[in-house]
């Protein structure tokens, strides 16, 4: 085993220049500044090169652990000195650090999973009035032609954006548009159109937030006008449940 007794020796240019032959296998340089710190060199023979390793050896419970930090030069000695310390406070505080690693993959790899989910959900908007239209609209509603040709007509500009980078004020930039030419109830009908097919994709895991949520709709007034006798004359039976003849 080798060790560098001065720690200005041990700086990422003498590491560097240490080396081993093949012959040799393995050698452990110990760091002056952190105890139980350790840089293991070794040979590789699969890859006929030389590793070097941060390795931390510290007493826990009665156990000798032996945990790998980290590879150098990718980690650094400044990095590798760092952990070291973090994983020593862990064990003097009677947190075994091999849990907390355990731990750590468990999370990484979910997190892993939820953005390989996330990024295979994440579809444009064109796909997802597709999804839409034809999984559920055609088959629960009978309006469904009325809402593909509002969508197409107003809000086509939305096509090729994914939906998870759609955000409200993309929707209220064309609800103002179509708006600013009078047609206030148009506009209503397609944030309402909109609304629906954004519940759905979060109903179907496709995105967590509504982007039209916040946008509200113009207050419109009923319009009243009084039925002529001829048209009272129709509906009275209809309302009644009677056909006059």
């Amino acid at each position: 085993m080798s060790s560098i007794s001065s720690s200005s020796k041990f700086i990422k240019q003498a590491l560097n220049k240490i080396n081993i032959s093949e012959e040799k296998k393995l050698e452990i340089i110990h760091d002056p500044d952190t105890i139980g710190l350790k840089l293991k060199i070794s040979w590789v023979v699969r890859r006929g090169r030389v590793r070097k390793t941060w390795v931390l050896e510290q007493k826990f419970k009665n156990q000798s652990l032996k945990i790998t930090i980290g590879e150098f030069p990718y980690l650094s000695i400044k990095k590798a000195r760092k952990i070291a310390r973090e994983l020593k406070t862990l064990m003097a505080n009677g947190i075994d650090p091999r849990a907390v690693k355990r731990q750590q993959k468990i999370e990484e790899n979910e997190n892993r999973i939820k953005e390989r989910e996330r990024k295979a959900n994440d579809i444009t908007f064109k796909e997802l009035c597709y999804k839409y239209i034809e999984e559920y609209a055609k088959i629960y509603t009978i309006n469904w032609k009325e809402y593909t040709d509002r969508v197409h007509t107003y809000a086509q500009v939305l096509y090729g954006k994914k939906i998870s980078q759609i955000r409200m004020s993309d929707i209220q930039q064309i609800f103002n548009d179509i708006s600013k030419e009078g047609k206030y109830a148009t506009a209503n009908l397609l944030l309402a159109t909109l609304r629906t097919i954004f519940n759905k994709a979060i109903k179907w895991g496709l995105i967590e937030n509504n982007p039209t949520l916040g946008i509200e709709k113009h207050k419109m007034q009923a319009r009243e006008r009084r039925l002529s006798y001829d048209e009272m004359s129709r509906l009275l039976p209809v309302l009644c449940g009677k056909q006059l003849h």
